[in-house]
């Protein structure tokens, strides 16, 4: 996906900054190692979770908005049109428009990539990693060194003041990409282990469909 203009965008809309303030480069892995400290801290966070999905020719497919608790590797994401349960074992997506749920396995990549935590650790193997700075927010690219890979590239913004992840885009090898915003940080959440499973008996008449 070509996302320059979207992440320009994302930007100066968010932080007013002027779109062509000056880019210094800084160390990639010394701020993602301070991002995840200091997500890792905060655990279990809840966050305002808005997703895009663009095809290869940066049109828009799919929107949607909700929050996400999330804890290690275990995660639920509560959207409008789309939930997802995962517990570390077992991941559970619920898409409103086919009233379907997939249950797979949760060690997947295509299972844990909603999770930013799982793509801020996961995507340092196999990616090499450069950053630049723009008054203040921190974009670290991860760039796929194998061509094998789906994923061609992962941008994530990042603040220089708190080094809060504000926003990741994942880039797929000639199929577009997701980006996703997050805000509304709240730390040690203190939610139980049942907020991070499907509640089937809520989907009353709802396919499941079991993938594994």
């Amino acid at each position: 996906m070509k996302n320059v203009k979207y992440l320009l965008l994302l930007l100066a809309v968010m932080f007013q900054l002027p779109l062509f303030s000056q880019k210094v480069a800084v160390d990639a892995n010394a701020v993602l190692d301070k991002s995840l400290a200091s997500l890792k801290s905060s655990l279990p966070v809840r966050m305002d979770y808005d997703y895009v999905v663009f095809d290869d020719n940066d049109e828009q497919l799919q929107r949607d908005k909700g929050f996400i608790y999330m804890d290690n590797n275990r995660y639920a994401l509560l959207m409008q049109d789309m939930k997802v349960w995962c517990d570390g074992t077992t991941q559970w997506s619920y898409m409103r428009e086919v009233d379907e749920i997939y249950v797979t396995d949760a060690d997947s990549d295509e299972a844990q990539n909603l999770s930013p935590l799982y793509v801020m650790e996961h995507y340092r193997e196999g990616f090499s990693a450069s950053a630049v700075n723009q008054g203040g927010v921190v974009t670290v690219t991860l760039q796929a060194v194998d061509g094998d890979t789906d994923v061609e590239n992962v941008q994530l913004l990042i603040l220089e003041s708190d080094y809060r992840l504000v926003a990741m885009v994942i880039s797929m090898s000639g199929q577009g990409g997701v980006l996703v915003e997050l805000d509304g940080y709240v730390a040690k959440c203190g939610v139980g282990d049942d907020v991070y499973r499907c509640p089937v008996d809520e989907f009353a008449g709802c396919e499941i469909i079991d993938m594994r």
